[in-house]
């Protein structure tokens, strides 16, 4: 069975549609230990066998630190970092913040700690092209 969740950052200028076999209830949030993620406490998620749309009415900030191999959006109203996306292999992939759905919080599973330092370009590419879920950017027009 499909599902559909949505959301939004806290203006709504930046939406999120996610398509995934996972209800709300097995869905499991990361949360990063990197210094960008303890300032601003996104819960992670990605599915690969999802598919995530973000619909912007207004141009998402772009954020890269680190390793300078993906890009952090960030609404530049309301501040809310609402996902991260990379290209591998042709394909967009991405990471969004689960915070910003409007079932928030409605996953039972706590957040697993994940830390990625120390990881090597290489080994994090290959984690996120085998993780990370197809995203499209679409403005809302």
């Amino acid at each position: 069975m499909r599902f559909k969740h949505s959301g939004a950052c806290h203006c709504g200028a930046i939406g999120v549609a996610l398509s995934t076999d996972l209800a709300a209830h097995e869905i499991a949030p990361r949360a990063c230990g990197c210094d960008f993620c303890l300032k601003h406490r996104p819960n992670w998620f990605s599915d690969r066998s999802g598919h995530l749309t973000i619909i912007h009415s207004i141009t998402p900030n772009r954020y890269r630190f680190g390793t300078q191999t993906a890009d952090f959006l960030i609404c530049p109203n309301c501040g809310v970092v609402v996902a991260a996306v990379c290209e591998s292999d042709g394909e967009a992939l991405g990471v969004f913040n689960l915070n910003c759905l409007e079932a928030n919080h409605d996953w039972s599973q706590r957040a697993v700690s994940v830390d990625f330092d120390g990881e090597d370009t290489g080994d994090r590419l290959a984690r996120r092209a085998a993780n990370w879920m197809p995203v499209a950017l679409k403005d809302a027009d």
